[in-house]
């Protein structure tokens, strides 16, 4: 058996529902997929290489909600993706609604030819006050991610990440971080505190299979993980053992003829034993259509894509919410580059 020191992103046990964009050069890879569980939370995940093929600066998305039997409600939510030349994402943002005011609106009884048509009545016109969380994305000479920075009022939350001369990742820092300059780009870095430090080795078993061996900031392994790979190098599982508590954790993956996802699925005995999968459909251009997650084979959310005819990139998609019976709807503002980006003037616009 050999043994190795050496990590690699691509053996990472990743987002179960996103894991596909580590293997774009093998797989049909789409623009974007939602993601769950994201540090920073972030919604979702890029292809690089179709970012950089359709030659996208940014992408906006607005963000509204509709509860069955109810009128769409737009609270001003928002979030914003940029990214270089070489198709990486720079910059991400959200707001959130941190308050709410009320402006109440007495409107008077309508009267024509004598009769009341309408009641007086009060309305309560709200306006919304929202705080901003900004990620920056930092990247080596080798386009290795860096960095990723999030500052969420007045830290950030920063995880490193650290490469052999394979390319590799050999460790991964976590840290609390104050800035000393006048603005998140130019970040200077006052007071750290790190938080955690975990680095990763390895035991190939076969061909199409490893041992990861996840160590703690004291050099102790806390979790092992059993991954397969199928002959394309493509993840079938990942069987993670925690050295405690008999916890388990178990990501799976399944293909398509065509090479490209099709399922997912989730198992947990953490807390809750949690048993999630995902089914993933795609229209007769290639595009990918729909995305449904199920918890415990309960349908809960169903991610459908809108395109505009043959157009490859979606301009909006709807997430149905079966069990709170609502949809999000998001609508995409895409810029490309060439194109003049929307004014920086704009009230709504956060500045980084």
């Amino acid at each position: 058996m050999k043994n190795t020191n050496t990590y690699s992103p691509k053996l990472l046990p990743i987002l179960w529902c996103a894991v596909v964009l580590c293997f774009s050069k093998q797989i049909s890879a789409q623009l974007f997929r939602p993601i769950e569980q994201d540090p920073f939370g972030v919604t979702v995940q890029f292809d690089a290489d179709s970012i950089r093929k359709y030659k996208i600066f940014s992408i906006s998305t607005k963000i509204q909600n509709k509860q069955d039997g109810e009128v769409i409600v737009d609270k001003g939510l928002r979030e914003h993706f940029q990214f270089d030349t070489l198709g990486r994402l720079q910059l991400y943002w959200r707001n959130r609604v941190s308050g709410q005011t009320n402006t109440v609106i007495e409107h008077p009884a309508v009267y024509r030819k004598g009769r009341m048509v309408a009641k007086p009545r009060t309305e309560i016109k709200p306006t919304y006050i929202y705080d901003t969380l900004f990620v920056y994305y930092y990247y080596d000479s080798l386009s290795r991610l860096a960095s990723r920075r999030m500052c969420d009022g007045d830290y950030y939350s920063t995880w490193y990440y650290e490469y052999n001369v394979d390319g590799f990742m050999t460790r991964r820092i976590h840290a609390k971080e104050t800035n000393g300059g006048m603005s998140h780009r130019a970040f200077r870095i006052g007071v750290q505190t790190i938080i955690s430090v975990e680095e990763f080795r390895y035991l190939q078993l076969n061909e199409n299979m490893y041992k990861q061996f996840s160590l703690n900031d004291e050099g102790k392994s806390y979790k092992e993980t059993i991954m397969k790979f199928d002959a394309k190098k493509r993840p079938l599982e990942y069987r993670e053992e925690y050295m405690a508590g008999g916890i388990r954790v178990v990501n799976a993956w399944s293909y398509d003829s065509l090479n490209r996802i099709a399922g997912t699925s989730f198992y947990s005995n953490a807390g809750m034993v949690i048993q999630d999968k995902g089914t993933y459909s795609y229209d007769s251009l290639g595009r990918i259509a729909a995305l449904q997650r199920f918890k415990e084979d309960v349908l809960y959310y169903e991610f459908t894509y809108l395109y505009e005819g043959a157009e490859p990139i979606a301009y909006a998609y709807l997430n149905r919410r079966h069990v709170d019976r609502g949809f999000d709807i998001v609508k995409l503002t895409i810029v490309k580059y060439g194109e003049l980006p929307p004014s920086r003037k704009s009230k709504s616009r956060p500045r980084p």
